[in-house]
């Protein structure tokens, strides 16, 4: 008899149907958190839906690995799957041999006994999770997938054409020059400037010039800074987006990466007409000075 162990964590529809072997994963591993004294993780369709796709590929095109034979990873698979949240994880098992009722069991003691299995198992910010467990012959998968979701933003979207806006920019600098929106920097540019700057919607842009320990604020042809600036407009395919914020307060950031774009104060219903060009939403939760994204919204319909 045959098993062996896999797990990765990362900071990155409709109900499905599981199996009771799959359900017993669950009520394990809530009970090793519970008994920690941890919150017990919620059931994810989503999440199921990833992990299941996961573990047939793993048994059809026989591979272990938390990256497939694509390039794919966990957070990948995730987010082809629907699912919003950034922090997400992994945990794999695979055995050979044993009977279907040892598999909770035998795949739960295995993870706690392995330190990083242990951890995604046992960290405070996961609150979903989805569980896989498909057999073929005598080999056997288990895919856990894990959620951090601290809110639910009830996210609609609905295919629209939008207003893209594009900064462009050339022109000379004693230094680095940064973009702001909204007093918070977007962008950092090093001369010679030539650049090409996706906007969001209503962006007020500033400038300010930095000389190794700060940002000045800067006029354009002030401190040696000298720009030609144009606005480029056109309408593209994109997203409307309808979302709920709870109490709090919030960052909302556009990009591949996060760009800042505002700042929100909750709770609050948004109503939002993004172009696909920005790639993504991410929502953050904010604390003083520091951001911490939980969920990215694809821009492209």
């Amino acid at each position: 008899m045959k098993v062996w162990f896999l797990l990765l964590a990362l900071a990155w529809g409709g109900a499905l149907g599981q199996s009771a072997l799959e359900l017993e994963v669950l009520q394990r591993t809530n009970q090793v958190r519970t008994e920690r004294g941890l919150r017990p993780l919620q059931w994810d369709a989503l999440a199921y839906k990833a992990a299941l796709g996961h573990a047939q590929d793993m048994l059809r095109r026989n591979f272990f690995a938390h990256q497939n034979p694509d390039g794919l990873g966990a957070a990948e698979r995730l987010r082809d799957a629907g699912v919003l949240e950034v922090t997400v994880g992994e945990n794999l098992a695979s055995f050979e041999g044993y009977p279907d009722p040892e598999i909770p069991r035998r795949a739960l003691t295995g993870w706690m006994n392995s330190p990083g299995h242990r951890a995604n198992l046992l960290k405070p910010e996961f609150t979903h999770l989805g569980v896989a467990l498909v057999r073929e012959g005598r080999r056997v998968m288990v895919v856990q997938n894990f959620i951090g979701r601290p809110f639910d933003p009830q996210v609609r979207l609905l295919p629209v054409q939008a207003e893209r806006t594009v900064l462009v920019l050339s022109g000379t600098a004693p230094g680095t020059v940064g973009v702001f929106v909204g007093n918070n920097l977007y962008a950092r540019l090093d001369p010679p400037i030539q650049a090409r700057l996706e906007l969001p919607p209503k962006a007020e842009v500033s400038f300010a010039v930095f000389d190794g320990q700060t940002w000045w604020a800067t006029r354009n042809g002030e401190r040696g800074l000298r720009l030609e600036t144009t606005l480029e407009q056109s309408l593209v395919p994109g997203r409307q987006i309808s979302l709920g914020l709870p109490a709090g307060n919030y960052t909302l950031a556009v990009g591949a990466q996060p760009r800042f774009w505002q700042n929100v104060s909750g709770p609050v219903r948004l109503e939002l007409v993004l172009p696909g060009t920005l790639e993504a939403l991410w929502l953050g939760i904010r604390q003083g000075n520091s951001v911490n994204y939980s969920q990215r919204i694809p821009l492209k319909p």
